[in-house]
């Protein structure tokens, strides 16, 4: 149910095999369907479908019927796929890797490989469906039409409404064991469902919608029924269920699913607002001692009828005095609106929203953004933090799913035996994640900087401050005239240590005041 994220599927069996698989679709297509079913209203209410939400019909002047949508659900999507996603995932080597100089070339080129599918253009696709849904999926196999300059294997981003895993109970790990894409043609699903040794396709006919089961928390979910099930398999050749989950929140939520109801009362307020402007206009008349003038017209059987003449909408208005001594008046029934008051509270409301997304502000009143306290005051640190924590969850999806790629490379017939590629582990490999936030340059330059000058290695300092896209690439191009530098500094004889933050090239957030928690 949308709030509370996606769930995730389980089994009791241990192993899949020919003689459950089907068993274990059929259970899971229920709760699949429902994840699938708030990831379609989750897509549509990002992109505009957002119905306003009234508790009773409007009945005064119900011919006005302002709905205006503040997309407020678009910008925090848009805000964290530009900010949690805006680069690339690049690989680097971990510190204690053994034959660490042999296999930097391996990690250069596995880089270049995940380049060579698209990859900056895939990311921003799943980003998309992560904070938007809460998860997708990817899927990794051998590149069989293998090319010069191309990647030993391919990386398909799946829609999180067409694929899911199943993961066994059986495990203390909870791993998974069944990995699933499907699609519907005339409605029958064409299934393809993946264990590390088999691959089964299957297709199921004439689905049956037509059993309604209400749950204890008191709402309705269709049951799928599968009438007929056929299916063949074969061998999974990569050893390996080639279906990876990406999430980035245990619970698989987006990251405006929570605050849904406060975005349908914005809306709400919104457009109450621009009704009342819209009644101002098209205000009601009201009269008082005021005769209109009369008229003879003729009825649909000829006769002659006495009728006012009612004024229309762009006619002049002509009255007269109904009688002597009255003291005739009209004027438009208008009610006196505190727009300014309903729009701060809008504003308020608006805000609120963007707060409790974790998005921070984005322009300035006044002064500068940088600085510890200025960071704090507008958000920038909470959004910093938020995306750190998520961070961690990400790179144990990328190496899930590197753990698969390695397996593709192996098993391509078109990788020559002495590539690098292939003397790599998936513990070797350690993903870096640069989130595209320049106010932190000068205190990254200053860390990579005062760590140098102080002995520590290239490798060490890049692998803990993230500020090259490939560092990987920055050791091979610059280590060498890195070690020349830290051997200029260390041969000098009886010289004192410089005075603290001498050797700083620029200055940094630490120069600002810190605010008082």
């Amino acid at each position: 149910m949308v709030g509370k994220g996606r769930k995730v599927l389980f089994t009791p069996y241990k192993e899949i095999n020919a003689e459950n698989v089907i068993e274990v679709v059929k259970d899971a297509m229920d709760l699949y369907r429902e994840n699938a079913n708030d990831c379609e209203f989750l897509l549509n209410y990002a992109s505009g479908e957002q119905p306003i939400k009234r508790k009773s019909e409007k009945k005064v002047m119900e011919w006005i019927d302002c709905e205006v949508i503040d997309n407020v659900a678009l910008e925090v999507s848009d805000f964290w796929r530009g900010f949690g996603w805006g680069n690339p995932i690049t690989l680097v080597l971990r510190g204690d890797t053994k034959d660490a100089e042999s296999k930097a070339e391996g990690i250069a080129a596995l880089n270049y490989n995940y380049a060579a599918t698209g990859n900056a253009r895939d990311l921003q696709a799943m980003a998309n469906f992560i904070v938007k849904c809460g998860h997708c999926f990817t899927c990794v196999d051998i590149n069989t039409e293998y090319e010069e300059g191309e990647a030993y294997f391919t990386r398909d981003v799946i829609d999180p409404r067409w694929a899911f895993v199943v993961h066994s109970m059986a495990y203390t790990d909870k791993r998974v064991v069944l990995g699933v894409t499907l699609t519907v043609v005339n409605n029958e699903y064409y299934i393809t469902a993946y264990t590390k040794d088999r691959v089964y396709n299957i297709k199921a006919a004439k689905i049956d919608n037509s059993k309604v089961v209400k749950t204890e928390e008191g709402y309705i979910k269709t049951h799928y029924d599968f009438t007929s099930m056929e299916h063949f398999d074969e061998k999974n050749v990569l050893g390996i269920i080639p279906i990876i989950e990406w999430y980035w929140e245990p619970e698989r939520v987006g990251v405006f699913e929570n605050q849904i109801n406060e975005l349908d009362n914005i809306n709400l307020m919104l457009s109450d607002i621009s009704n009342g402007f819209e009644q101002n206009i098209q205000s009601l008349w009201w009269t008082n001692n005021v005769e209109f003038e009369k008229e003879i017209v003729k009825d649909s059987e000829g006769n002659d009828v006495e009728i006012v003449k009612k004024p229309k909408n762009g006619d002049w208005l002509h009255t007269r005095t109904a009688r002597e001594g009255s003291n005739p008046s009209i004027q438009p029934l208008s009610m006196d609106y505190h727009i300014s008051e309903m729009s701060q509270t809008y504003y308020e409301q608006r805000t609120l929203v963007l707060q409790k997304c974790h998005v921070p502000q984005r322009s300035e009143t006044s002064g500068g953004s940088s600085g510890v306290a200025m960071d704090s005051a507008s958000g920038w640190a909470d959004a910093e933090s938020i995306a750190s924590s998520r961070e961690e969850i990400v790179k144990g999806c990328q190496c899930d799913e590197i753990r698969v790629v390695l397996k593709a490379i192996k098993e391509s017939p078109d990788i020559e035996s002495d590539n690098p590629l292939l003397i790599l582990h998936t513990n070797d490999v350690q993903p870096a994640i640069r989130r595209p936030k320049s106010s932190d340059l000068a205190t990254k330059c200053n860390g990579i900087t005062t760590l140098l000058s102080h002995g520590f290695a290239l490798e060490d300092c890049l692998s803990n401050i993230p500020l090259f896209g490939d560092a990987t690439q920055v050791i091979q191009r610059s280590g060498e005239g890195v070690k020349k530098y830290q051997e200029t500094i260390f041969n000098k004889e009886n010289d004192p240590e410089a005075a603290p933050n001498a050797d700083r090239t620029m200055q940094d957030m630490s120069d600002q005041t810190s605010p008082n928690l």
